[in-house]
């Protein structure tokens, strides 16, 4: 999923942009005296108007809507409230961006829903002080995510999915680290990880189309160490090694009733060996798996 990953980081940055952008366009219509404001003196029919610009009044003279084109290509419709602040505001940009962005009564954008050149369509939400909070998007390759960012802006929870099938959760630190992924692929597996600090995985859950269940840890390297699992025929395991990825320990049970424990050297060779069978016969420990 590292495309989508890509894509969601581009999408903020263009996120940022467009909303400066929106604001300025935005003033300009405002600001601009597009014609006087008076008081309507009565009703008009027309069936065609052409200008560059024009604006609404309330009846107390107040503009209170205005659209306008800009010669960079640009063109958009404010909505104003009565103070005259600015609250709405739709645009689009010669870049193929399309927007509406809503402000609250201090005019900090709070809201913008956006169709972008490149494809791909997104819902932003900001606090009070126009920090991104909360990210929704779906991109022109078939990927969508939400994704949910602290008041630094840091993201901290995300959820994709991709045109492939698979989905994921992660979860995020305070310096943007993975700690937590959760996802289903497309082929029938799932799985959950736990990352450390230094983003090497150290827990894994995983659960496959074929039935088979494990549980893995890793070291501080991230090499396997424990594995706990169970398969589809029955077979269940726990598997120990060392840190040269070499299998010293293994306890099973097979669906027939056998149970075992093996010991193993350094050079994988079996040196003690202790089960029981369904049969009632029982093996003691021995040297060298004899």
């Amino acid at each position: 999923m590292d495309n989508i990953e890509d894509q969601i980081r581009a999408l903020q940055t263009g996120v940022r942009r467009q909303r400066f952008a929106i604001v300025a366009l935005g003033t300009i219509l405002a600001g601009s005296a597009l014609i006087g404001a008076v008081r309507p003196a009565g009703d008009a029919t027309f069936d065609t108007i052409t200008c560059k610009a024009w604006k609404v009044v309330d009846t107390d003279g107040t503009e209170r809507i205005a659209a306008r084109t800009a010669g960079e290509g640009d063109a958009g419709v404010i909505w104003l409230d009565r103070k005259g602040n600015l609250r709405i505001v739709a645009a689009t940009m010669p870049t193929g961006d399309a927007g509406v962005t809503w402000f609250d009564k201090e005019e900090k954008g709070r809201i913008r829903v956006g169709a972008d050149g490149d494809g791909s369509a997104s819902v932003t939400w900001t606090d009070k002080a126009e920090k991104h909070r909360l990210v929704a998007a779906t991109f022109a390759s078939g990927g969508a995510c939400v994704t949910w960012l602290d008041p630094d802006e840091k993201t901290r929870l995300e959820a994709r999915t991709v045109s492939s099938g698979d989905a994921d959760v992660r979860w995020f630190d305070k310096d943007e680290k993975v700690r937590i992924s959760a996802s289903t692929l497309a082929n029938g597996n799932a799985g959950v990880g736990w990352l450390d600090k230094d983003g090497k995985e150290r827990i894994r859950t995983v659960t496959t189309a074929d039935g088979t269940a494990k549980v893995m840890w890793s070291d501080m390297d991230g090499k396997t160490r424990i594995t706990a699992g169970t398969l589809e025929g029955g077979l269940a395991a726990v598997t120990w090694w060392d840190k040269d990825g070499k299998e010293r320990i293994s306890a099973s049970t097979l669906a027939n009733g056998d149970a075992g424990v093996g010991w193993f050297d350094k050079d994988g060779k079996g040196r003690i060996t202790a089960g029981t069978f369904a049969s009632g016969t029982v093996t003691y420990p021995t040297k060298d798996g004899k």
